[in-house]
């Protein structure tokens, strides 16, 4: 082998070495992995953007400029209104894109005033098709009150009639509602009609099968 070549090789393998051993060190925002489902979304999701009644309502209800300095009850009224919508929102994305850009439900914070269950709780079961209908209508059941309540008490607090909104509230629960209802449900049970060779159907198990009759 020629020396410039031989030379040309181990200034190759040093520069790979080299690149390996400093990877750790590059900033995050260098070091981006190309998984098409990432366990974490980013920090602040923006499901709200797919919604046009839900950022029609965040204009009409911004953040208090003053939520991080002296939280006020108007400032932490806004900013539950605002988790709702991301969160009936992000619902819809999750059960629509079945994870396929991330789950956005994940970084969303459990709160008790209007979640039945932890979110995330809720999304796993609804991509495995693990919910039954009643469990949809209770989760969205308490978003709808806890998000007109909400709704009224920023309203009137600056002089404007809440039914002025509520339509476009109604709106965003409507979507997630449907989306829900059409991606989450079990599938029916199917003891009454065989669904496939494994499944038990009409067979009766032996211990049963051979009772004595009753004297």
């Amino acid at each position: 082998m020629e020396p410039y070549i031989l030379l040309l090789v181990v200034i190759v393998i040093v520069g790979f070495g080299i690149v390996f051993k400093m990877y750790a060190t590059f900033p995050p925002s260098e070091r981006k992995e190309g998984f098409s489902s990432p366990a974490v979304s980013p920090t602040d999701p923006k499901c709200i953007q797919r919604n046009v009644d839900a950022q029609v309502l965040m204009r009409l209800f911004p953040p208090c400029e003053d939520e991080s300095r002296a939280p006020t009850e108007d400032a932490t009224d806004r900013s539950e209104l605002r988790l709702i919508l991301n969160k009936l929102t992000c619902l819809d994305a999750d059960a629509t894109d079945a994870g396929v850009g991330g789950y956005n439900t994940f970084k969303l914070p459990y709160n008790t005033s209007h979640d039945a269950e932890p979110i995330e709780s809720f999304i796993g079961r609804c991509l495995n098709n693990g919910t039954k209908k009643r469990d949809i209508e209770i989760v969205i059941d308490k978003y709808d009150k806890r998000g007109k309540t909400l709704i009224a008490q920023i309203s009137n607090r600056m002089g404007m009639d809440p039914k002025a909104v509520q339509e476009n509230y109604n709106a965003v629960v409507t979507t997630t509602m449907n989306t829900l209802m059409n991606r989450c449900l079990a599938m029916r049970s199917s003891l009454d009609t065989p669904y496939g060779p494994r499944d038990p159907g009409y067979s009766t198990p032996y211990s049963v099968d051979r009772l004595a009759p009753f004297n």
